[in-house]
């Protein structure tokens, strides 16, 4: 049973790395400047203009981080990476197990039929319980 459920993780986590492939595509943007938050348990790369976002991840992250890896009851041997990106109107994210590092495409927090909804508490939650569950996953084969 633990076979199948690691074939299955395998299978997704290649899935979604082969669907986040179309970033390759993407422009490249080399006048942007990287900094870089460091937090306790997380390191949240950020570029200019998109400070204000990187600094919600960063309390976001620690936020959470207690909760999921205390359900899991597994936590990574070093900090997970966050990078985000405001370059495209576009909002999405990703998570990359074996580089322990998760990708946000974060847009604005304020546009139109957004309502009240904290899609970034989301995102972030989302994409860290797959780093925490498949590494959890991963120390038990």
């Amino acid at each position: 049973m633990k076979r199948f459920f690691l074939h299955i993780s395998l299978f997704f986590l290649l899935f979604g790395s082969l669907l986040s492939a179309q970033d390759l595509f993407r422009a490249n943007h080399p006048e942007l400047i990287w900094k870089t938050i460091e937090t306790e348990h997380f390191l949240v790369h950020y570029h200019q203009g998109a400070e204000r976002t990187a600094n919600v991840v960063s309390d976001i992250a620690e936020e959470i981080y207690p909760a999921i890896t205390g359900f899991y009851n597994w936590k990574p041997d070093s900090k997970t990476e966050f990078v985000i990106k405001d370059t495209d109107d576009y909002a999405n994210g990703a998570a990359f197990f074996f580089d322990n590092k998760i990708e946000i495409w974060a847009p604005n927090l304020n546009y139109v039929l957004r309502g009240t909804h904290n899609w970034l508490k989301d995102v972030v939650t989302h994409e860290y319980a797959h780093i925490i569950s498949l590494g959890k996953a991963m120390n038990e084969v």
